[in-house]
């Protein structure tokens, strides 16, 4: 069974007035529990309507979206406890700092959901270590941080409150080259240690190649694709036709193919590229120059 499910699910802004817009269309999707999912599209596809429906922000105009099996809207004053199972990380978190320390900031969840006082300690300096934040930051006010810090210290926030389901719109949005790999790395390294299910949300191509099992393809509100990340790239065509690129790295080796060069169809990480090609380049089947 799915942990988390949409069944026909349809979102519409502004119903009923001359602006009304259908966001998600019919849409079913099933994540099963301690997957890594990667949910991408071009920009008005839908991807923002179709993570907030996961935790009860929005509520579907027509379907149905259940947490092991149960329509999560069933009870709906019982709304609360499931955003405490789904966490939401949204686009650039670090704006929704406001407590006095980075330490209360990070506590607020846990606090909510009415735990002790060593529960709470212990989730916070847990969460902290897991983004990479020195204990000596915990004392600090959050707006001293540097703006890396501070992406890491929200996604903390509700890292600590241990969802059973984590969503991370856009979190390594506006972040240098090293900035994004420290978080990305810290996220697939937290999934892999506690089985939480994840779902990103990029446009980069390449950090969904990284880190993602299954890569989710919004398109016009619609699912138009869900597929394990090793096959999904090697649909090139179908992809650019909804506005969407393959990481560099695939399209390097389509050419190479396109050429004659015996290179496999799915790799699509620098790493794999590399321990592809460093053989043919010492065996004399790629010349360079």
């Amino acid at each position: 069974m799915a942990l988390i499910e949409t069944r026909n699910c349809t979102v519409r802004y502004s119903s009923g007035t001359p602006f009304e817009k259908e966001a998600l269309s019919d849409v079913s999707v099933c994540i099963e529990e301690g997957e890594f999912v990667g949910v991408i599209g071009h920009t008005g596809s839908g991807k923002s309507s179709f993570v907030q429906l996961l935790n009860g922000l929005l509520k579907p105009d027509s379907g149905t979206v259940l947490l092991d099996g149960r329509d999560i809207w069933e009870q709906p004053k019982d709304i609360r406890r499931v955003r405490f199972e789904v966490g939401m990380v949204f686009q650039y978190p670090e704006y929704q700092l406001f407590e006095e320390t980075v330490y209360k900031d990070i506590a607020f969840g846990p606090q909510n959901m009415g735990l002790s006082d060593e529960e709470i300690r212990e989730r916070v300096h847990t969460a902290a270590k897991w983004v990479g934040l020195k204990p000596e930051l915990l004392a600090k006010s959050p707006f001293e941080l540097s703006g890396g810090e501070k992406r890491r210290a929200a996604i903390a926030g509700v890292m600590a409150m241990r969802p059973r389901v984590l969503i991370l719109d856009e979190p390594t949005a506006g972040l240098d080259p090293r900035g994004r790999d420290m978080i990305l790395n810290r996220i697939r390294a937290y999934q892999q240690e506690f089985h939480t299910t994840v779902l990103l949300v990029s446009h980069s191509m390449e950090d969904i190649a990284r880190v993602a099992d299954r890569v989710l393809v919004l398109n016009r509100g619609s699912a138009a694709m869900l597929e394990p990340t090793e096959t999904l790239f090697s649909h090139v065509t179908q992809l650019e036709s909804m506005g969407l690129s393959v990481p560099a790295v695939t399209r390097i080796l389509l050419k190479l193919r396109e050429r004659g060069v015996a290179v496999p169809d799915h790799v699509y990480t620098v790493e794999d590229a590399a321990r592809v090609l460093l053989p043919l380049l010492k065996g004399g089947d790629i010349h360079v120059g």
